[in-house]
This record gives structure tokens, C-alpha cells and sequence, in this order.
């Protein structure tokens, strides 16, 4: 992704305002339109003005088709539909929901990068509930009950 539009664009606009631009990519050029990681239209970038704080203006060789919402994103060749958050997020509930046990929620949380298992097991807790009752069930079923046996009347 190159840049993500911060102010919507009505059709018919020669340039868009978007965020921090990707410092080693060249935003010149033919680039295309992402709305929820879906194509939606090219537009070629013809000048970059860079504007106070994070945001620049990319001028455009041609006006926009349609309107251009916020959250729009500039980019070259085919976005992922998932991004990498999302990737990680599936890593860690994954292996909490296959059973990890919870000694080793402190690996998963390495391995996440957390500061604190705490973190991750307040973020995955949803998922740790299960491995609890089977557990309580196992334990459970380690305690020996006597037999009852019902006596005739």
C-alpha cells in the first residue's frame, strides 16, 4: 500500500489528500484504488505536494470516475485481503484454542510480542475458557464418587 486517503474526493476531482506516504516507495505513477481490500479504478499520480503534518496531496493526470471515500487505499498490484494483524491474531488463537497449556500462554505471547502474558491472556481469554472446563472436567472426573444403589420399596 502506498497511502491511504484521509479526505474524501468528490468525482471529478485532480487530486486527492491522503496520509503518511511509504517513504521508499516513488508515488509517481499509475497506482490503484482499494475499497475494503477490493480494486476499485486506477488513477495515475502525476505530483506530490507534501502538506502540514502527516498528509500530502497527490495530484492526478486525470479527474476521478466517482467519488473516493476516506479509508481508500492507494497502492501497486493486489492487496492482501488479510492484513498481517490478522495473520497474527489467527497464529495465537490457533494454538490457545488447540490447547496450549496455560503455562505456555507465556510462549504465545513471546512470540506476539506482548509485554505481558497477562496481555495475551486478557486479549485470548475467550478462547482459554474451554481448555479451563475441560479441566474442571478432567478433574472432576478424577474424584471418586461412590455408587449409589437404589434400594427396592
Amino acid at each position: 500500500m502506498l497511502a491511504t486517503v484521509r479526505v474524501p474526493a468528490p468525482a471529478k476531482a485532480d487530486h486527492v489528500i491522503v496520509g503518511a506516504l511509504q517513504r521508499d516507495r516513488d508515488p509517481i505513477g499509475e497506482r490503484t484504488l482499494y475499497v475494503n481490500r477490493e480494486p476499485a479504478g486506477t488513477v495515475t499520480v502525476t505530483a506530490v505536494t507534501r502538506l502540514r503534518g502527516n498528509r500530502s496531496r497527490l495530484d492526478l493526470a486525470e479527474p476521478l470516475t466517482t467519488d473516493v471515500a476516506t479509508e481508500t487505499e492507494l497502492g501497486r498490484g493486489l492487496l492482501s485481503r488479510r492484513r498481517l494483524h490478522d495473520l497474527r491474531h489467527a497464529s495465537a488463537s490457533i494454538q490457545l484454542q488447540e490447547g496450549i497449556d496455560l503455562a505456555l500462554v507465556a510462549l504465545v505471547s513471546k512470540r506476539l510480542g506482548h509485554s505481558s502474558p497477562a496481555i495475551t491472556g486478557a486479549l485470548y481469554a475467550h478462547l482459554l475458557r474451554p481448555a479451563g472446563q475441560h479441566a474442571a472436567v478432567a478433574v472432576a472426573n478424577a474424584v471418586p464418587r461412590s455408587v449409589r444403589v437404589a434400594t427396592p420399596t
